[in-house]
């Protein structure tokens, strides 16, 4: 793999869990040491930038030919080793007509960074061929992170026995997996704009939300290991 990363979601499917996922990575990545920074494209909620306040936001409600504005996502893998995004809901097109329209995959192996696609594994359909659908265009020219989340149900069955599943194991996709988090410590964090890893030693959290974070945090390292040669340079 190339030396730096490029971190980001392309689904438009809002709801399933992009910014939970993009503060779990972080998360791992500070942990991990790694020179990053963030960019948070959500320009209605910026969930991303509550959470993580370093996290530069980028307005991207714009014509498609203003979306080089996204260039910063590139121009900061030069001072950085990795560039984590927070996509809004319904951006992932827009994401992936700049990528098209700047050649970004072309440019990899010149540029010296890998693209990683995180794709949330929900039981919902159209977030299913959402996937389907960045798989056909993209395939092998990116690295595939599939995050499976469990906060809705205890089995994704729709997407375990999904076409898309198997063809995103067959690039290789990485799998992880997020259990799921006691909705009252999660509504706690969002409330006090703090990741579940800032919640571990938060003294505006009761000692039962920090713990239930101590072990949710050290799940997610674990599970995060897995693909930690995609995620760390």
């Amino acid at each position: 793999m190339n030396a730096k990363r490029l971190i980001l979601s392309p689904q438009d499917r809002g709801g399933i869990g992009k910014s939970f996922v993009a503060t779990l990575l972080y998360d791992y990545l500070v942990e991990a040491k790694v020179k990053l920074k963030t960019f948070d494209l959500d320009h209605a909620n910026s969930t991303f930038k509550r959470l993580v306040p370093e996290a530069e936001f980028i307005h991207t409600d714009v014509d498609a030919h203003k979306l080089a504005v996204l260039d910063r996502l590139v121009s900061a893998l030069e001072t950085v080793d990795t560039v984590l995004v927070d996509n809004r809901a319904t951006g992932g097109s827009k994401l992936l007509e700049y990528i098209k329209d700047s050649r970004l995959t072309e440019l990899q192996k010149t540029l010296q960074f890998d693209i990683v696609f995180v794709v949330i594994a929900v039981d919902d359909r159209d977030a299913i061929s959402q996937a389907a659908d960045v798989l056909d265009d993209y395939g092998k020219r990116v690295n595939w992170l599939v995050v499976k989340n469990y906060r809705d149900s205890t089995e994704l069955k729709m997407f375990d026995e999904s076409d898309t599943r198997k063809r995103l194991q067959d690039f290789g996709g990485i799998e992880v997996e997020v259990p799921c988090l006691s909705e009252v410590t999660k509504n706690r964090l969002q409330m006090l704009n703090l990741t579940v890893g800032k919640g571990r030693s938060s003294d505006k959290l009761h000692i039962l939300d920090q713990s239930r974070c101590v072990r949710f945090h050290a799940y997610m390292q674990n599970q995060f290991d897995k693909a930690r040669k995609l995620l760390v340079p």
